[in-house]
């Protein structure tokens, strides 16, 4: 068994809740990659080559046992909320970081009709094209990228464990739309067209992923979670409106073997009893620091596997001892199994390097100081 098989073992061993040898890392942080580097954020976005080597250099400095992602590029989250993104050496300096644009409403509320007419795929391609800068055409390159930029971290022995985001149709129209106006105009006031579109949006993302999980012979996937969280709408607008593509994007993950990793932005303690539903030792809750994670092993108890959740303010202004010392608590109350260790969402992009190498070694240390 080669370093990728035993470190693919190692996550799989988490995921189950099962006894490991080391408390594994898999760290997130695209722009933090690049500043660590030394790389000018406009090349690093352009040149893929450039980004996977960045990225592969910083894991293997942690020593990470897996990646949340190989490369990224900020083109995508134009098709994934459905508006513009401000771009280091197009919009913005040359070392600026990117930026989703929500000023205004990017979708008129006419747009639905437009998508009963023509079909989500068809309308989706159109509108991304005439009013998203035409992103598919700009992520060609990054696509094309992808094969290389796996390998070279296959070779490395550091598995991804993320291999695209599914993403609600509340998402997607929320960005879109803007989110006051999508909850105020469309949301509240027509429910009934909402249920419509988001079936109709529904219907055809699962036929999409589960050909893209084939295609893609995909470890696990984000089942992502930003603006659906009990900060920002109400227990019973979330079962009605997000919890069921939840669940279905979780039940074709288990179908295929997938791993389902709910990433789950901004505070979900109020929602954590959700998740009870889900079969045990079967997905991944990732949490910021923003849910109450001692809460999310209280409710959901030591057999769900949960990754986080060092603060990124502890990663950018705390010194390394106060990072070790917060892993070391962190995995004494809610590990030492089940646990996977990272930044809450990404590592920003002004973290310290000392800090990221502290909750790495702690986490990676920590088992064998207790022995």
């Amino acid at each position: 068994m080669g370093k990728y098989e035993e470190n693919l073992e190692l996550l799989r061993k988490a995921l189950r809740c099962e006894p490991v040898e080391r408390i594994p890392v898999v760290p997130c942080g695209n722009a933090y990659y690049a500043r660590v580097n030394h790389i000018v954020m406009k090349d690093y976005i352009s040149n893929f080559e450039l980004a996977c080597d960045a990225n592969l250099k910083e894991h293997l400095r942690l020593d990470a046992d897996g990646t949340q992602n190989v490369i990224f590029s900020p083109y995508l989250l134009g098709t994934q909320w459905l508006s513009r993104t401000a771009l280091p050496g197009v919009d913005l300096g040359d070392d600026d970081m990117w930026q989703v644009m929500e000023i205004d409403e990017n979708m008129k509320f006419e747009d639905y009709e437009a998508i009963k007419e023509m079909g989500w795929d068809a309308w989706q391609a159109r509108f991304i094209a005439e009013h998203c800068d035409d992103n598919w055409r700009h992520l060609e390159p990054f696509f094309a990228a992808n094969p290389a930029a796996y390998k070279k971290f296959y070779d490395a022995g550091i598995p991804c464990i993320c291999d695209f985001l599914m993403i609600t149709p509340f998402e997607y129209f929320c960005g879109g739309r803007s989110l006051a106006t999508f909850l105020m105009d469309d949301v509240m006031e027509e429910p009934e067209l909402m249920h419509e579109i988001f079936d109709m949006v529904l219907e055809h993302n699962l036929k999409q992923y589960r050909q893209q999980m084939i295609d893609t012979h995909a470890i696990g996937v984000w089942i992502g979670g930003w603006r659906t969280g009990p900060d920002i709408i109400s227990p019973s607008m979330f079962d009605e409106f997000v919890w069921p593509a939840f669940r279905a994007y979780y039940d074709l993950c288990i179908e295929m073997d997938v791993i389902p990793i709910f990433h789950l932005d901004s505070s979900w303690t109020l929602l954590l009893d959700r998740f009870k539903a889900l079969k045990e030792r079967t997905f991944i809750m990732a949490l910021d620091s923003k849910t109450d994670i001692r809460k999310c092993r209280e409710v959901l108890g030591p057999n769900v596997c949960i990754l986080g959740d060092v603060p990124c303010e502890m990663l950018t202004f705390s010194q390394p001892e106060d990072v070790a010392g917060y892993v070391e608590k962190l995995l004494d109350d809610i590990g030492p199994w089940g646990v996977m260790i990272a930044s809450g969402c990404d590592i920003p992009s002004d973290a310290k390097p000392e800090n990221v190498k502290a909750m790495a070694d702690t986490a990676h240390n920590y088992l064998s100081a207790r022995k």
